[in-house]
């Protein structure tokens, strides 16, 4: 059995925390590029580390997954080089990917735990040189790149292919463009005023694929709009799509299949109601206050205007658990100080 040895980089990345990441992301926010400032926030909920942690611990990790209700693909490993493709920096990933290799492998390859939002931005400024692009479009993706090298190690982060996983016609999009078509409503003709007029919606759940949308009513939540969608075979792309694009089973907020990422128009929808906020909580996605978050169960969310979201690749329920392991942890290092 081959045993990985880990660089003081690598050393460094795994004292963080969720927590910590997310005052690291909070930090960086006003040097990302607002195309990229939401999605960079979603990504992180999509794969939390303390969910990995859990699984890599537990004597039984497929037992725990089922205990947990995980579906889906839930580890990175698995997805290092296309998790992220609803991030605009994506488009550089094969340059920040080698960036970070380098960077890691370095002899002075030991960035202060307090700092790492300085070292993220130093790796964007630097990547950004060599292609020639704004920085602010690759501070995202670059934290993105090193939560990713944390949870999965330098020697799978490096055997990863690298390659982008967009058409072209979509790398050709500026970040200016792609705002302005999350921001841009449907025409309701020339009597649209009229409270009278049935709306209809567009939302986009795949901003990469021609196809990725669809039209519903005004007022109607996501999850009942994607089931009219029969414009493909969906359990076979997905076994957790049964009726739609997305993933549902219960439609009463009690499942937390139909969690998903709002990229664009998160205004644009109701706000959470109680049992909605209750239990994304519980299930772990997103733990928040705020009426309207980027983080939404789609049977809950009834929509105004035109949207645009993004589908983890999974679903769980996990919050309780974690909650319980943190509180545990806490109680023995006060034992063993």
């Amino acid at each position: 059995m081959s045993v990985q040895i880990q660089t003081s980089f690598e050393n460094i990345l795994n004292q963080q925390t969720d927590d910590t990441w997310e005052q690291t992301v909070k930090t960086l926010l006003p040097a990302i590029h607002e195309v990229d400032k939401t999605a960079t926030q979603i990504w992180f909920r999509f794969y939390p580390v303390a969910l990995l942690r859990a699984l890599q611990q537990a004597e039984d990790p497929e037992k725990l997954a089922a205990q947990l209700l995980l579906q889906g693909n839930y580890y990175l490993k698995d997805q290092i080089d296309s998790s992220h493709t609803f991030l605009y920096g994506h488009r550089f990933w094969p340059e920040v990917k080698k960036a970070i290799i380098e960077r890691a492998a370095s002899s002075n390859a030991s960035p202060s735990s307090n700092d790492l939002a300085t070292e993220i931005r130093e790796l964007a400024k630097r990547t950004a040189s060599s292609v020639k692009t704004d920085e602010s479009t690759l501070v995202g993706i670059t934290a993105v790149a090193l939560m990713t090298l944390q949870q999965v190690g330098i020697e799978t982060f490096r055997a990863s292919s690298g390659e982008i996983n967009l058409k072209e016609r979509v790398t050709r999009k500026s970040p200016e463009q792609i705002l302005k078509e999350r921001a841009r409503d449907n025409s309701q003709g020339l009597f649209g005023f009229l409270k009278t007029i049935d709306k209809d919606w567009t939302v986009t759940y795949d901003e990469q694929d021609e196809r990725g949308h669809y039209k519903m009513k005004n007022a109607t939540n996501l999850a009942y709009g994607a089931a009219l969608d029969q414009s493909r075979d969906w359990k076979a792309i997905d076994p957790r799509r049964t009726e739609g694009p997305i993933p549902v089973e219960c439609r009463s907020a009690s499942c937390g299949t139909c969690w998903v990422g709002v990229l664009g128009g998160a205004e644009k929808l109701s706000d959470v109601a109680r049992l909605e906020g209750k239990n994304i909580k519980e299930f772990g996605y997103i733990v928040t206050d705020e009426p309207k978050p980027l983080i939404r169960l789609a049977c809950q969310a009834q929509l105004s205007g035109a949207v645009s979201i993004v589908i983890p690749p999974w679903n769980g329920v996990f919050g309780k658990y974690l909650s319980a392991q943190k509180n545990t942890e806490a109680e023995q290092q006060e034992v063993s100080s």
